[in-house]
C-alpha cells in the first residue's frame, strides 16, 4: 500500500483555532497521472465528466446511494511547484482556509517543501499518495492506455476509503 499518513503529535488532528483539517495530497514526477488521479476520483465519485481541471471548490459523494455524506473540498490539480505558486501565496489573501482540500504536487518540486510546511503549520492532517515513477501492476505505479481505468479507479477507490476511516477514527462518522 502506498498511502502515507502524517500527523504532528502535538494538538492532533487540529489547528489553532481547534478546526479540523484534511489535506488528500497526490505526489509524482512530472507527467506522472497526478491531475488524471484527482479527475477521476472527482468523475467516479460525483458523477461529474470534466474535461478541463482547474482549481476550485468539488465535492465527492462518500456513498452512492446517501448523497448528503459527501466531501466538499478545495481542490489545487496543478502542482504548486509546476504552476510557481506556492499555497501561501495561493491563500494570501483568503480570511479562512478549507477545511480539505486535494492537492496535485510534484516529488521533489522546488515548492514541494513549501507545500509540507504550509499544511503542517496550518493544522492539516495530511493523506499522502505517491505514484511511483515505475510501471507495474500496483495502482500507485504509472499507467498505460490498457489499464490507466482499472488503475485510476483504484486509487479514487484508495482515496474515498482513507477518507472514510479518517472520518470513523476522528468519531465524525
Amino acid at each position: 500500500m502506498y498511502c502515507h499518513i502524517f500527523v504532528k503529535q502535538q494538538n492532533l488532528h487540529t489547528n489553532k483555532n481547534n478546526k479540523m483539517r484534511l489535506a488528500i495530497l497526490v505526489i509524482g514526477l512530472q507527467d506522472s497521472g497526478k491531475t488524471s488521479t484527482i479527475k477521476h476520483l472527482i468523475s467516479l465519485y460525483n458523477g461529474r465528466s470534466l474535461k478541463v481541471m482547474r482549481a476550485g471548490w468539488k465535492d465527492i459523494f462518500l456513498n452512492s446511494i446517501f448523497k448528503s455524506l459527501r466531501v466538499h473540498f478545495y481542490c489545487i490539480p496543478a502542482s504548486p511547484s509546476e504552476t510557481d505558486m506556492e499555497l501561501t501565496t495561493r491563500f494570501a489573501e483568503w480570511t479562512w482556509l478549507p477545511e480539505t482540500l486535494v492537492i496535485a504536487e510534484q516529488a521533489g518540486g522546488r515548492h514541494y517543501t513549501s507545500t509540507i510546511n504550509f499544511l503542517t503549520a496550518n493544522g492539516y492532517h495530511i493523506l499522502r499518495y505517491d505514484i511511483l515513477a515505475t510501471s507495474g501492476t500496483s495502482d500507485w505505479e504509472r499507467f498505460n492506455t490498457g489499464n490507466m481505468t482499472a488503475k485510476l479507479g483504484g486509487r479514487a477507490n484508495q482515496i474515498v476509503a482513507d477518507i472514510k476511516g479518517f472520518l470513523r477514527i476522528n468519531g465524525i462518522i
